[in-house]
């Protein structure tokens, strides 16, 4: 099935269903994040989610539009904050990064679970190009590529779990992030990787469910992606 995403987008809560759940104390905070005399959104909220952690390739984490189309509707006067601080004191992205890490900080106590999005399956709702599996597979050498194509041998029981190196593929994110598992990665991936359609075939829904298989596949190949990458000097 395909999946949901952080308030505002693809199935999740949106914006407006969060503000109007919250107490008149969380909107007051809001609120007055958007004051002419305030100087809160000139940075980020400390300790905060970050807003683009690691993830597993073929996970999407990005800035949930609808959300922030929701915030500019709901918040009073966060329009006019918008028009005062871009782009004199800030770009676009970095206002909303710091926005939605103030609102992560004001609701976790209230409502926790907003920053513990579902992570689904989905293909991505505008044009704006998600798959990151294109470029990561044609960056592998052969022997890489060989690794991959060993996860889906018809006696490899890798795929059952995800590698403990991964990164996580649903970590804690601020409000007003989108969060799925590419389903054109997922495609390509298919296409891509001999065997892969077999296994997908017996594993799922016998001993994975859809999004688990897509996890832990996209996992491995991080990982045998991150092992192969020349290393970076740290200078």
């Amino acid at each position: 099935a395909m999946g949901a995403a952080h308030p505002g987008g693809g199935g999740g809560p949106s914006f407006e269903d969060v503000w109007n759940s919250l107490s008149a104390e969380s909107r007051d905070a809001i609120t007055a994040l958007a004051t002419r005399e305030s100087t809160d959104l000139e940075t980020r909220a400390a300790s905060a989610p970050p807003a683009r952690p690691d993830v597993p390739i073929g996970v999407v984490v990005r800035l949930d539009r609808a959300a922030a189309r929701g915030a500019l509707a709901c918040v009073p006067r966060l329009q006019r904050k918008h028009y005062e601080l871009i782009p004199k004191v800030l770009t676009e992205m970095d206002f909303w990064d710091h926005f939605f890490s103030h609102v992560s900080k004001i609701v976790e106590h209230e409502k926790p679970e907003l920053l513990n999005p579902e992570l689904g399956l989905r293909a991505s709702a505008d044009a704006s190009p998600t798959n990151s599996f294109t470029s990561a597979w044609a960056s592998l050498d052969t022997s890489s590529k060989e690794l991959v194509r060993a996860l889906a041998a018809r006696d490899s029981e890798a795929l059952l779990s995800p590698p403990p190196a991964a990164p996580a593929a649903a970590p804690r994110l601020p409000v007003g992030t989108e969060l799925f598992i590419d389903a054109a990665a997922a495609m390509d991936a298919l296409k891509s990787v001999e065997n892969l359609q077999k296994k997908h075939d017996m594993l799922v829904p016998k001993k994975l469910g859809e999004k688990e298989f897509w996890v832990n596949f996209f996992s491995h190949v991080t990982v045998i992606a991150a092992a192969a990458a020349p290393e970076t000097p740290s200078s």
